[in-house]
């Protein structure tokens, strides 16, 4: 009987070496490429988060300002960190007065009745908005006057809106228009978050604009104090600038928002125009 003898090759360590180094380099690009379409996801992600929150602090800002009674916007000077504040008063309606004595003061007025419904509250009673220094100054004469506690007073389709006290209006406007004024919002970018401020105003207007840093001025905690967005990274801008009226507007205001995340940043800059009353 005859015996095969089988002969088998193994393997040699300089083809087991070059078998380990093909298959590092394989696993190599196999990492590298996971690693860059994760960092690719990442970055986009990013990218997106800062959108979102630049689109959301441009409409907060939008929606508020295109309410602000016409010359009552105002910004403190930018800080080099990027903090700055803005601030105005709001509009809770419009109407046309029909009896105001400007030549001596009076603690009354009349007009058509406003449009809106549920108005109570301090108010404030203005004709004829010419600047912020003489809104805030809530002095007689002047434009504004306060109205402790508002409340609808209707006879005849005319209403009377009773003043807190003795107030002379220094100037009528053509369009006897009359705004009625809500307590004023701040806007502040304040340490790399912007925040709304509200309900700051128990005593009074205050003169000089307040900011973040004003003792005893702004509230310190919700819901007076609203976080809007974050991230901002303002060093060296000017977030907030208001130009001059113009003849269709009473002003624009011009936001310079840069939000940043890591390698990431987007930068907001948009231009809201203020109507003129009609």
């Amino acid at each position: 009987m005859a015996f095969r003898i089988s002969k088998q090759r193994g393997v040699t360590l300089v083809e087991l070496v070059v078998t380990i180094v093909l298959m590092g380099i394989l696993a190599g690009g196999t990492v590298a490429f996971v690693i860059s379409s994760t960092q690719s996801y990442v970055d986009t992600a990013t990218r997106n988060q800062l959108s979102a929150l630049g689109r959301i602090a441009t409409q907060k800002l939008e929606m508020a300002l295109r309410l602000a009674v016409p010359n009552s916007i105002r910004v403190t000077a930018a800080q080099s960190s990027g903090d700055q504040c803005i601030e105005f008063i709001p509009i809770a309606d419009v109407t046309s007065y029909l009896d105001v004595n400007f030549g001596s003061a009076s603690n009354s007025l009349t007009a058509l009745p406003f449009t809106a419904s549920g108005l109570s509250g301090k108010k404030y009673a203005i004709i004829f908005p010419v600047s912020p220094s003489t809104l805030y100054a809530a002095s007689s004469p002047g434009p504004l006057a306060t109205v402790t506690s508002y409340s609808a007073n209707l006879s005849g389709g005319i209403e009377t809106i009773t003043l807190s006290g003795n107030h002379l209006f220094g100037t009528g406007s053509e369009a006897q228009r009359l705004y009625l004024g809500e307590e004023p919002v701040s806007f502040c970018v304040e340490s790399g978050k912007l925040f709304r401020y509200k309900n700051y105003t128990s005593s009074g207007l205050k003169a000089t604009q307040c900011t973040p840093d004003t003792a005893s001025c702004l509230p310190t905690s919700p819901p007076n104090r609203a976080l809007i967005a974050d991230s901002i990274v303002n060093a060296g801008r000017t977030a907030f600038g208001v130009a001059s009226s113009r003849l269709q507007s009473t002003g624009t205001v011009r936001l310079d928002l840069n939000f940043s995340d890591g390698s990431e940043a987007i930068n907001i800059r948009h231009e809201i125009q203020i109507p003129s009353a009609p």
